[in-house]
């Protein structure tokens, strides 16, 4: 099943660009996407994968909406409190391109339902919680699927891609956390509304180099400032002692 006409009017500004051949737009058309948790960083990102032709997306969060999320979680509005997300996101999303196909769970991930993430080009995290990512880095990495980390607090993003294919780099290699680490979160330490969409949207962007491969995203660690602005890509390795290195 290809573009409509009327997807392709939609998209027809993006469409032109010269990366977008018969053959990218194709993949984009083709690719399935999973987005665990619809927060302030994910709001943006499922926003811009649809508005850049992504199609088939898989939503997991198990929160109903409250008016705290309302700062930063740019899908949702007042007449939305109460509700739970993943099914408002999909409405929202669907007055963009009601040909999409949009699964939504209103349910938490655990390792009952892991086995949903399976058949996936990219699974993206972007839950705040330390044993979720630990659990869907884990699940990602025995079953070779793509993994995409986002993580926005304070003024402060990490983003990195694992390709989960080659050798083995994985989220325990970077952060080797115990799994009940007591890590700042939001609701503790604080964070920007802006800087959280600015997180969904750069996390929107690898994503779409990574489904078109127009750039190779694999184990770069973004880390960004937004407060002053600062970049840093920094190429991350096998850490010898992560312990899911012969998982």
């Amino acid at each position: 099943m290809t573009y409509s006409d009327l997807e392709y009017e939609i998209f027809s500004r993006q469409f032109i660009l010269k990366n977008f051949n018969e053959e990218n737009i194709l993949k984009l058309n083709n690719a399935k996407i999973v987005i665990v948790g619809l927060g302030g960083i994910a709001c943006p990102l499922a926003q811009y994968l649809v508005s850049s032709g992504v199609k088939n997306l898989t939503f997991f969060d198990g929160d109903m909406i409250e008016k705290s999320n309302l700062g930063r979680q740019i899908l949702y509005t007042l007449e939305d409190v109460g509700k739970y997300k993943t099914l408002v996101a999909k409405d929202k999303l669907l007055k963009t391109n009601p040909h999409c196909n949009i699964t939504a769970y209103p349910q938490y991930l655990k390792q009952e339902n892991l086995n949903l993430l399976l058949n996936t080009d990219i699974i993206i995290d972007t839950t705040d919680d330390w044993h979720t990512s630990k659990l869907i880095n884990k699940f990602c990495l025995q079953n070779s699927l793509k993994y995409i980390f986002s993580s926005a607090i304070n003024y402060n993003i990490q983003i990195c891609l694992f390709e989960n294919k080659k050798n083995h780099v994985c989220l325990n290699c970077l952060f080797p956390n115990e799994e009940n680490a007591d890590l700042p979160r939001c609701n503790t330490v604080g964070i920007s509304s802006i800087c959280a969409g600015i997180a969904g949207l750069i996390t929107a962007q690898k994503t779409i180099n990574t489904l078109l491969n127009t750039k190779d995203e694999n184990h770069i660690l973004t880390l960004i400032n937004t407060a002053d602005f600062t970049i840093s890509n920094i190429n991350i390795k096998n850490n010898v002692n992560c312990v899911l290195n012969n998982s």
